[in-house]
């Protein structure tokens, strides 16, 4: 694995070794440390797409440019966090920083007194959850955008003109339905990450029978599958323990991936649904012989702002919101358990679910 790499920003040599030597201090040897004297440097390393730069540490005084005005740039980049080194006394200064996008900041006469390895594991989270929050809006809005101007089109028309036919009409109110619904299915979604990262959303927990859930949600989902002439076929192991579980959660979970077996299956195949269990944990696998998924993507499947596309598509072109699986797996881990998955192109993906018997 590559050494997480620390690129100090410093004009000044003497302050550059002290810096070096602090991080050896804090035990940090772990770290690569790259070291730029001026602004040409510093921009120059960050174009190079080779250098993955972990966290940045920028003096603002350089000489050459004004410390306020490469933090500007750096941030517009969006590379990696940045923390400001001021003077004793700059606390004015440090404020501005942030209010610029600086992760944090420290007076040069504290360094050798603080835990930097805290400081830096500290922004980076703090730089990646901010970089989250900024994706998520950006995916709100380009996932809203498509079937918001659907359903204002169908609107105009349907006010504007009055000789629409009773059929015409209806149809428009059903896209205008779906369209809805769809929007509606990104909202909760997208209001489920935020909650379930800010730990604002409690599991209400309850001794629940997962073969009879399990069995129930298959059967829902047999009418949709019907259509494209999928068969589910559910299957559990006798003697599968009652578990205790937030049964609306879980429910959520388990038909988001059945869900994602029928958008994914080509027609004409079958789904198997099985529940197993042993006096450890309980597991629902969903298998399909679907296109299934490479496996240089099996890794970004669960991440909800992976810049990694998934190739796979729904072979009935239904709508996809892409982020049902970072949802389901942020529901699981709060459960105590694991989403796991396997999957071969062309032969078909296996996901499962495993919920410990006690958590």
């Amino acid at each position: 694995m590559d050494k997480k790499v620390i690129l100090l920003c410093d004009d000044d040599k003497t302050d550059r070794i002290l810096f070096k030597k602090y991080l050896h201090k804090n035990q940090l040897l772990d770290y690569g440390i790259i070291e730029v004297s001026n602004s040409a440097e510093l921009f120059d390393l960050l174009d190079n797409q080779q250098t993955n730069i972990y966290i940045l540490f920028l003096d603002y005084f350089l000489g050459d440019k004004s410390g306020l005005e490469i933090l500007q740039e750096i941030v517009e980049k969006n590379i990696a966090p940045v923390i400001m080194i001021t003077g004793s006394g700059d606390e004015e200064i440090a404020v501005e920083c942030m209010k610029e996008g600086a992760s944090d900041y420290l007076p040069k006469d504290t360094l050798a007194n603080q835990n930097l390895g805290k400081i830096i594991f500290q922004a980076r989270e703090k730089w990646e959850i901010k970089r989250e929050r900024d994706h998520l809006l950006g995916l709100a809005a380009h996932e809203l955008r498509s079937p918001i101007s659907v359903i204002l089109g169908y609107a105009e028309i349907l006010k504007t003109y009055d000789d629409i036919g009773e059929d015409e009409k209806n149809q428009m109110l059903d896209a205008i339905r779906e369209r809805s619904n769809h929007l509606l299915t990104i909202i909760n979604g997208l209001l489920d990450v935020t909650r379930i990262d800010s730990g604002i959303v409690t599991l209400k927990k309850a001794k629940c029978n997962i073969v009879n859930l399990t069995r129930k949600i298959s059967s829902e989902y047999r009418l949709t599958s019907k259509k494209k002439g999928i068969e589910i076929i559910f299957a559990s192991n006798i003697g599968v323990p009652v578990i205790e579980i937030d049964p609306d959660r879980i429910q959520e979970v388990i038909s988001n991936i059945l869900d994602n077996a029928i958008k994914y299956s080509e027609r004409n195949t079958k789904i198997n649904v099985i529940v197993s269990g042993n006096h450890n944990h309980v597991q629902v696998d969903v298998i399909d012989k679907g296109q299934g998924i490479k496996e240089s993507e099996l890794k970004f499947l669960f991440e909800l702002f992976s810049s990694k596309k998934i190739s796979s598509l729904p072979t009935g072109q239904e709508p996809s919101t892409g982020i049902g699986l970072a949802i389901c797996k942020k529901v699981i881990d709060a459960h105590g358990g694991h989403i796991l998955v396997e999957s071969k192109p062309g032969i078909g993906s296996k996901f499962s679910i495993i919920l410990p018997r006690k958590h």
